[in-house]
């Protein structure tokens, strides 16, 4: 129970005033604020306690729905108008710490295909519009469609290199573009495909990214490397949100079933595995192995994303 009032954003005198209602039927006499807050949470309301199956689902929803404004929040961003600023700047003389301009087409190509040899653990990457721009001076240059293995890309996946990738839906119909990213698929690329993709961007490592700095300029002649902090506060975020609402290469998964549907809810529930397999009376290795499959099959590697999916599928 700490578990679950803990998930829900319950202190300890709100949760026992919280089971004191489920028992009574009743709203109970207590700390006053503590009431408030469990009204002002969805557990309360005059006539008395809400089954928690209908509370916490009311609070996921809520929570969701929230991550959906950060999410617009973050791909509204005006990265244009940033970029502009530091454009207004002579080279050297940027006013943001851990910001590069780099100019020149050959000067851009050099540094996305140093950022890609160099990586050590993780690349992420959104492959975006316009491909006649940047396309050519960051991607094209470091994988050339004739051995995507042979590139900078293909043999990064080699080193062992942990490497996602979110493609806009039209990257697709380039020619020669999906026989290179299936290529690199085999070699371990994690590719998930969106309608559209807000903004061309490689994360190295967590810790640098190149992105174009403007759609006012050519983007293959300028680029801005990010070191950081700037990375912490926007730039991940902003790939894991894109990431999260994109689906796996090869279209959408299809409608769960009854026993998988179950299975959705009690995740979403926040239940531990252990909790989940009493609920649907198998071996908690039975469940695991259920839970596994559920998370491929939504092409989900966490939890949150799973009900992420399933949320914007409408199966929740």
């Amino acid at each position: 129970m700490n578990d679950l009032a803990n998930w829900a954003g319950l202190d300890a005198t709100e949760a026992a005033l919280y089971r004191e209602a489920l028992r009574a039927g009743a709203v109970p006499d207590g700390d006053a604020f503590a009431l408030s807050r469990l009204a002002a949470a969805g557990f309360l309301t005059e006539r008395g306690p809400v089954p928690p199956s209908i509370a916490l689902r009311a609070l996921l929803h809520r929570r969701l729905a929230g991550l959906h404004e950060q999410r617009a929040a973050l791909e509204s961003a005006d990265l244009d108008g940033l970029a502009s600023a530091f454009l207004a700047a002579a080279p050297g003389t940027l006013p943001v710490d851990g910001v590069e301009l780099v100019t020149g087409r050959d000067e851009v190509a050099l540094r996305a295909g140093g950022l890609v040899a160099t990586v050590r653990e993780e690349l992420l990457i959104l492959d975006a519009p316009p491909y006649a721009q940047l396309a050519v001076a960051v991607v094209e240059n470091c994988e050339p469609f004739s051995s995507a293995a042979d590139s900078d890309f293909g043999l990064a996946l080699k080193r062992g290199v942990r490497m996602r990738r979110v493609i806009a839906q039209e990257a697709l119909d380039l020619p020669g573009r999906m026989a290179a990213v299936s290529e690199l698929v085999e070699l371990g690329l994690e590719v998930r495909v969106a309608p559209a993709v807000p903004v061309k961007l490689i994360v190295a490592d967590r810790s640098t990214a190149l992105l174009p700095p403007s759609a006012a300029v050519d983007a293959g002649e300028h680029a801005l490397v990010l070191h950081d902090g700037l990375l912490a506060n926007a730039l991940v975020p902003l790939f894991e949100a894109v990431w999260d609402a994109a689906m796996p290469l090869g279209g959408t998964p299809s409608a769960p079933g009854e026993e998988d549907r179950a299975l959705l809810a009690l995740l979403a529930s926040g239940l531990k595995d252990e909790a989940i397999a009493r609920q649907l009376d198998v071996h908690v290795h039975t469940a695991r192995r259920r839970i596994s499959a559920l998370l491929a099959r939504l092409g989900a590697t966490t939890r949150f994303q799973a009900g992420m999916q399933a949320a914007r599928q409408g199966w929740l």
